[in-house]
């Protein structure tokens, strides 16, 4: 499934060839977010919340800072056939430069069980605000001379979709193919055109024994990213070490192809998740930055599962 998902990207980036805007927000701890660039993980269980602020490039002049926020919840209690639905809300705020972009988006998923999986699709519907405040230093030519160049604070809000395919295997794996922007916003006013945006995500769980009695992971996974003109491939080794029987750290590293590698870590208790990440870059800023600085905070709850009696009516497991 995944060399098929792999095809399938490699055959829409071929088709998109033309340039667009700059590429979706990115973060270093992507597999702690995959809703916003993937509905259909929307709500696969419990009820989260997870925040991510990523500082990239320290040091560089107006380099990019992102800040995302991801809500989303399971409604077990809203029986649709064989499945569950999920929802939930992102909201980010993405500054470089002069630019800002602010982004809403509602997802929803609906979640088929199989005798070997569950099989999800998912969709989201938001809008997209690109604002301008510009200080243009042009010691010859004015920038006012240039129509394309806005001179002055300036906004415009446009329609933003998104849609998605995941499956998670019955062998804690799982695969995804997913597109952002599916109707690309053409912002005429700060001189914006939205691209959209491909994603392929993979990855797996495996228990490795020790021979100490606690559990051990190793969890690879990768994200590909393209934007028909762009492409970005972030591979990831990620180790959860578990210390007590609710506890465990974590400690990983990244490889992005032709801009950085990085280091991450974490800690989990009960439902509670802290992360950091530091990416080294490898691309040619790296004479100028100290490297890109990301956090990440979550928290979920998990209610009981809900089962149908002989009467029909629905019951909680205590």
């Amino acid at each position: 499934m995944i060399k098929l998902l792999l095809s399938a990207l490699l055959l829409v980036t071929t088709l998109f060839t033309a340039t667009f805007a700059q590429q979706d927000r990115q973060f270093t701890q992507y597999m702690f977010d995959r809703m916003s660039f993937n509905p259909a993980v929307t709500g696969f269980k419990g009820y989260c919340g997870t925040l991510l602020y990523r500082n990239q490039w320290d040091k560089v002049q107006d380099a990019p800072n992102t800040t995302l926020l991801n809500v989303q919840g399971n409604l077990q209690n809203l029986n649709v056939g064989p499945g569950s639905i999920g929802i939930g809300m992102s909201l980010s705020n993405d500054v470089i430069g002069f630019q800002k972009s602010n982004n809403v988006v509602l997802s929803g998923a609906y979640h088929m069980p199989t005798n070997y999986g569950t099989l999800s699709a998912g969709l989201g519907i938001g809008l997209i605000n690109v604002g301008l405040d510009p200080d243009w230093i042009t010691p010859d030519i004015p920038a006012s001379m240039d129509p394309s160049i806005v001179t002055t604070k300036t906004g415009q809000t446009g329609f933003d979709s998104n849609v998605g395919l995941y499956w998670y295997g019955n062998g804690d794996y799982y695969a995804g193919i997913s597109m952002t922007h599916v109707a690309p916003a053409k912002l005429t006013t700060v001189n914006f055109n939205m691209a959209r945006h491909y994603y392929v995500m993979a990855g797996i769980k495996k228990p490795i024994s020790l021979g100490n009695g606690m559990p051990f992971y190793l969890n690879p996974s990768t994200l590909i990213k393209a934007d028909g003109s762009t492409m970005v491939f972030d591979v990831n080794l990620k180790a959860d070490l578990w210390v007590t029987k609710d506890s465990y750290f974590w400690a990983g590293a990244t490889y992005r192809l032709s801009d950085a590698f990085a280091l991450m870590a974490g800690y989990a208790k009960d439902n509670f998740k802290i992360g950091y990440s530091f990416d080294v870059m490898t691309n040619p800023l790296n004479e100028y930055g100290r490297g890109t600085h990301e956090l990440m905070v979550s928290y979920c709850i998990f209610p009981p599962k809900r089962t149908v009696g002989r009467t029909g009516f629905l019951f909680s497991l205590e």
